[in-house]
């Protein structure tokens, strides 16, 4: 690479010669996963400048992926200093664009870390989002990085019987043995958290998924977790969005940070009374058909969650916006 990194010009991250503003470098990586065929697929894109809204859902529903990562200089202008460089990021959905996506920030920083160039010097990755901004770092083979911890209230008797009705038609089952339903707080409100016996078997559900959206606007995202099943797995989780065209992730990161607090309170390990020792990481496992593992740390005295997984490459091409950017 010929570029300073000072520039922040994304170009100094292209593998392409002679390289345009209308070509653009990505790559397909799955996230929370060390096989091809497991984890959470995402698109990460490097952008010149960004592009309008429209471009860019368009873009990613031709690659068809979970999520579209678009990476670009950030707003601020911020040259990398003390180890650390900043960039803009964004994430589009199957329908529109979206406050936070764990997996996808995952797996830009796995591929932006292993672009940069060992003299670059460059430990702690600064992503601009909608969401403020987030952190990762590399650790050992592994991506980690930090999101928001969020809060859920419990729901009413009446609003948790609602849930249960719900499940039991999604699951085609008389009862379904729900622990805990909770809204999410400030951050997370239109998620719903919702914690089920583990003898549910959560990596069995072959659900409805239609079913779940009758959860109704309030609840766009949904997360439901157990226990864990095996030696090692602190709890297990799914989750599901088919209002916003997502029947089911594959494995969700920002599903964590109201899974980490929540098992954080639950755990009893000699740590912290009633809960678990501040920053401690469980190992999560999400139980969808693709799977994946996560390590889960909820910081109370930070309020912030760090979660901590492996990111596997897939793909790399060239981009091609000719005929729709000229």
């Amino acid at each position: 690479m010929n570029q300073s990194l000072n520039t922040l010009d994304i170009s100094h991250f292209s593998t392409m010669q002679n390289r345009s503003a209308d070509r653009m470098d990505f790559e397909i990586v799955t996230a929370f996963t060390t096989s091809i065929f497991g984890g959470n697929p995402a698109a990460i894109v490097f952008l010149d400048k960004m592009l309008p809204n429209e471009v860019l859902q368009k873009v990613n529903d031709n690659f068809n992926q979970p999520i579209g990562v678009f990476v670009f200089p950030p707003e601020s202008n911020t040259p990398p200093k003390n180890g650390r460089a900043v960039f803009g990021l964004r994430w589009f959905g199957p329908r529109n664009e979206m406050r936070i996506c764990g997996h996808g920030t995952l797996a830009a920083a796995e591929v932006i870390f292993r672009r940069l160039e060992p003299a670059e010097n460059i430990t702690t990755l600064e992503f601009e989002t909608l969401s403020g901004i987030l952190t990762a770092h590399r650790v050992g083979d592994q991506i980690s990085m930090e999101l928001p911890a969020g809060t859920t209230v419990p729901a009413s008797p009446e609003e948790s019987a609602v849930v249960g009705n719900i499940f039991a038609r999604a699951l085609a089952k008389p009862i379904v043995n729900i622990r805990y339903v909770g809204y999410g707080g400030p951050g997370f409100t239109n998620y719903l958290l919702v914690e089920v016996d583990e003898a549910e078997n959560l990596s069995e559900w072959r659900p409805n998924t239609d079913a779940f959206a009758e959860l109704g606007p309030r609840t766009q995202i949904l997360v439901v977790t157990s226990a864990g099943r095996t030696k090692g797995i602190a709890y297990e989780t799914r989750m599901f969005a088919p209002t916003i065209g997502v029947p089911e992730d594959h494995v969700c990161g920002s599903a964590h940070c109201l899974n980490a607090p929540y098992w954080a309170a639950k755990a009893q390990d000699g740590g912290v009374a009633g809960g678990l020792a501040d920053g401690k990481p469980q190992h999560a496992k999400a139980v969808s058909a693709r799977g994946g593992d996560i390590w889960a740390s909820y910081f109370a005295t930070r309020d912030r969650v760090q979660i901590r997984g492996h990111v596997k490459p897939v793909a790399v091409g060239t981009l091609d916006l000719t005929d729709i950017l000229n």
